[in-house]
């Protein structure tokens, strides 16, 4: 069964048993007591978040107890849930923090497959575009989105991403170098990996115009027009900052190309 599949087939199950005002936030370690798997809390060392094992009948989901974060232990055990439910023909599976923002797709990646269900059971797709509705994206809705869910908000963001239509990108940043650039399919320009982060943006909950070309050159410019919306948020347990990079520019991407042939 594919990932999504396999978490609206829960979620259908906890909308026919609860109403409403119950749905949110799920509690994946429950669930996964209902499906006979044990749970417990073991200080597993620095680097690893969760783990499944499986030996003949029986199943275990073992969460860090390191992680103090509730929202950071929700998605680490609905990602341990979803290699039970797609992966328990393997022994044991052990996971890092990378693991669990792994989001690149192709047929052997059994961590975006176990990212891919958590997310869904999570946060489901028509709910999370009912919430957001035409909001903008920015930290102030995230936050939201989060408290409804009980995620964090680097978990959140990434939902949000991939439900929505608008030109943005995710900067997950540490040390003042980008760690991840995730940016939607419409927001045409991309930073690399250990690029360094502006350090004259400060966090905040709500966008500030920015200009493009000050903060990341004239390429950036060129594709993403000359304003941006950025909006940030520190983040002291993982050591980063999460940040949104927000284009106005409606433009499609064939658009763009007749822009930069004209010049």
């Amino acid at each position: 069964m594919r990932p999504r599949a396999a978490a609206n087939q829960i979620t259908k199950v906890i909308r026919s048993a609860l109403p409403a005002e119950q749905w949110f936030p799920v509690d994946p370690l429950t669930i996964a007591r209902e499906f006979g798997v044990q749970v417990h809390d073991e200080d597993l060392g620095d680097g690893i978040e969760g783990a499944m094992l499986c030996a003949g009948k029986n199943s275990a989901i073992v969460i860090n107890s390191r992680i103090r974060d509730l929202g950071r232990r929700s998605f680490t055990g609905a990602h341990e849930l979803g290699h039970y439910s797609l992966h328990r023909e393997r022994a044991e599976l052990r996971c890092s923090f990378e693991d669990l923002l792994d989001t690149a797709r192709h047929p052997v990646n059994i961590e975006q497959e176990a990212n891919e269900f958590a997310m869904t059971l999570l946060m489901p797709i028509d709910d999370i575009r009912e919430q957001a509705g035409t909001e903008l994206p920015s930290i102030s809705l995230i936050k939201r989105l989060a408290s409804r869910y009980g995620t964090s908000l680097t978990a959140t963001a990434l939902r949000l991403r991939e439900s929505s239509s608008k030109p943005f990108a995710l900067a997950y940043v540490s040390s003042g170098q980008v760690k991840w650039w995730w940016p939607t399919d419409r927001f045409r320009w991309r930073m690399k990996r250990g690029q360094a982060w502006p350090s004259e943006l400060s966090p905040c909950d709500e966008p500030a115009q920015c200009g493009t070309d000050t903060l990341f050159g004239k390429n950036a410019a060129a594709r993403l027009g000359g304003l941006l919306r950025i909006s940030g948020a520190s983040m002291p347990s993982y050591d980063a900052s999460l940040w949104i990079v927000e284009t106005p520019d409606e433009r499609r991407p064939w658009e763009w190309d007749k822009v930069e042939t004209s010049d």
